[in-house]
């Protein structure tokens, strides 16, 4: 593949990383001119983004797809705790970190979530296989073939189907398994991919099938079908850029598939297969996890309960939990986004709910994104709570917490959060 057959932004991105291997313009232009992406990558002799210090000596060549990590290493990227909330494999993005900064949450700072430690995939021997009897033409595809074909960029959030599970304990005295997240399993990135109806509708996908799964290269192979239309909508990618770079290591280099709207597990990283299927397919990701078991739900055979699809609404503030703020005039920003559409308005109660003010929307607005806002007030001295609340526009709001539903694996929190704060 030569360098004609990328755009701008794929180049653009190719050649940062080779920069960071120290390769020259020269030697990056002859690479990519003759044998195109996976060379230059090849070149590097590295994985995609370079590592932090570890104890452990990093691989001299580029690692087979089944190189596992050194086990004391989880996450591959800094994760400072000033940044970052540690949670073994996962790590939550600390929202006060966004307070000054821009709409999309960069690279370094987006949150990780993942089943099994990172894991470095080899580029060149990477394939994609789009396969089962859903299709008619049946193929695969390596790195380079993925990015000859039509890209997609596009800005939509992702978010850990238990985002905001700690308030089950601190709100409703009800405590759910699993990482005990705030609300920082939440990024908005901007995404270039291919279009995975592009990839279904070249391997002739059957007017009968059912089911498209992916399947990942991690430990555990995450696999999480998801209904043909959701496939096929607009916005549903095989990514392979995040934020105008290469997919990073612990967001799924060299690919992952996009869900826009749909709980975290959907948008499967390291992804290597998809299979389309005349049936119903399921794995342990829809039918003993990612559904909703407790006293409100109902068993769907196979599945212990409803299947998650759709996240919900939800709004943060970009300050520390809890916050500590000083007497006097006040100006604090925050996000609120839906999987449903664009956000028409937030408000903000500093009394628990009993009273709403208006806050101001600022700078993008995207559906399946979120936006910004802010709020002025005057702070008092003693112990309050900032509570915003969220409206799309499609006219869903966020809940008073007495309605949130409980249930055992703590998934889609979407009642009102109220923020603690001590003002001095």
């Amino acid at each position: 593949m030569g360098a004609e057959r990328l755009n701008e932004p794929q180049v653009e991105a190719l050649w940062n990383r080779a920069q960071m291997a120290g390769m020259s313009r020269r030697k990056f232009l002859v690479l990519l001119a003759g044998s195109g992406a996976t060379a230059v990558l090849m070149a590097c002799a590295k994985a995609p983004t370079p590592p932090p210090p570890v104890t452990t000596p990093p691989p001299t060549t580029t690692p087979p797809a089944t190189t596992t990590p050194p086990p004391a290493r989880l996450i591959y990227k800094p994760i400072p705790e000033q940044f970052f909330v540690p949670l073994g494999t996962n790590a939550e993005m600390r929202f006060e970190d966004m307070a000054s900064r821009q709409y999309l949450m960069p690279n370094s700072l987006f949150f990780v979530r993942s089943h099994t430690s990172y894991m470095f995939v080899d580029a060149k021997s990477w394939q994609l296989s789009i396969e089962g009897d859903g299709v008619a033409n049946p193929f695969m595809m390596n790195y380079d073939d993925l990015l000859k074909m039509p890209a997609t960029t596009l800005t939509r959030y992702v978010e850990c189907a238990g985002n905001g599970r700690s308030f089950y304990t601190s709100l409703l005295n009800k405590p759910a398994q699993g990482g005990q997240w705030h609300l920082g399993a939440y990024g908005i990135a901007e995404w270039t991919g291919v279009l995975l109806s592009d990839l279904l509708k070249r391997a002739g996908i059957k007017s009968n099938a059912v089911d498209v799964m992916p399947i990942g290269m991690d430990s555990t192979q995450v696999q999480r079908p998801m209904p043909v239309a959701k496939a096929m909508e607009s916005d549903t990618l095989v990514a392979y850029m995040m934020n105008g770079d290469l997919l990073p290591v612990d967001h799924g280099f060299p690919a992952r598939v996009l869900t826009p709207g749909w709980v975290g597990v959907a948008n499967v990283k390291w992804v290597t297969k998809i299979i389309v299927s005349t049936t119903p397919l399921y794995s342990d990701k829809n039918t003993t996890s990612y559904v909703l078991i407790g006293p409100d739900y109902q068993p769907q055979p196979p599945a212990l309960g409803p299947i998650l699809t759709n996240q919900t609404m939800k709004s943060a503030i970009c300050l520390p939990f809890p916050a500590t703020l000083s007497a006097g005039p006040q100006n604090v920003a925050g996000y609120a986004w839906s999987p449903f559409g664009k956000i028409s308005k937030v408000d903000i109660s500093l009394d628990g709910g009993s009273t709403f003010q208006g806050a101001t929307l600022a700078g993008p607005n995207i559906e399946r994104a979120g936006t910004r806002w802010q709020f002025s007030f005057t702070a008092q001295a003693g112990s309050m709570t900032i509570t915003p609340r969220a409206t799309d526009e499609k006219g869903n709001v966020q809940y008073p917490v007495p309605q949130q539903k409980w249930n055992q694996q703590g998934y889609i929190f979407g009642a009102m959060v109220p923020h603690p704060v001590t003002v001095v």
